[in-house]
């Protein structure tokens, strides 16, 4: 069973008072490109970790199921919340990505479940190692220990250079500041 997993959970800290994800980009919100690309993907199921009913929204209109985070979560917990859920649904694959990075192909997430058919695949660029990435079963035990802001990153730094696919450079753009919307404004 291959599942998706998009973390929409973030509390938007560098973007300033407003939430991120609510941001229009091109008349849509920023979310909504995540949301709609994890749901177009050939997989069983598709999850996306929210904390907001508006967000909540976004990705059950897309056609995800919403699994709610409560709190201020850390990037691990809400990784955790989506992973347990998976795991429970007897997920082989599990897709992580991030909702404030609105210009991934699905072709590239696809890819990644090729690469990761046993192990574990990551996307890079220029020289970093980020999400979207896909982990088979053999790395849940490792991804539900992890703790604090980092998410799967822990993890992904570890993968052997084979397993990192090259995310086009038109695709690499993570929102977390309001002069990185206005970039994404412009594409």
């Amino acid at each position: 069973m291959r599942v998706g997993l998009v973390l929409a959970a973030g509390q938007s800290r560098r973007f300033g008072a407003e939430d991120k994800l609510l941001a229009p980009l091109h008349g849509r919100p920023l979310c909504s490109y995540a949301f709609e690309t994890v749901a177009s993907l050939d997989l069983d199921r598709c999850f996306a970790c929210v904390r907001t009913d508006a967000i909540a929204e976004i990705a059950q209109a897309a056609g995800l199921d919403v699994l709610r985070v409560e709190g201020q979560p850390q990037q691990s917990d809400t990784l955790r919340r989506g992973l347990k859920v998976a795991q429970d649904c007897g997920t082989t694959q599990v897709l992580v990505t991030l909702a404030d990075m609105p210009f991934v192909p699905a072709t590239h997430m696809a890819d990644l479940f090729d690469m990761a058919r046993h192990d574990a695949a990551a996307s890079g660029f220029d020289g970093q190692r980020l999400p979207p990435a896909v982990f088979s079963a053999s790395r849940f035990a490792e991804l539900l220990a992890l703790t604090g802001d980092k998410g799967a990153g822990r993890v992904i730094q570890t993968l052997p250079e084979p397993h990192i696919l090259t995310l086009p450079a038109q695709a690499f753009l993570d929102i977390d500041t309001v002069a990185d919307l206005e970039r994404a404004s412009r594409k």
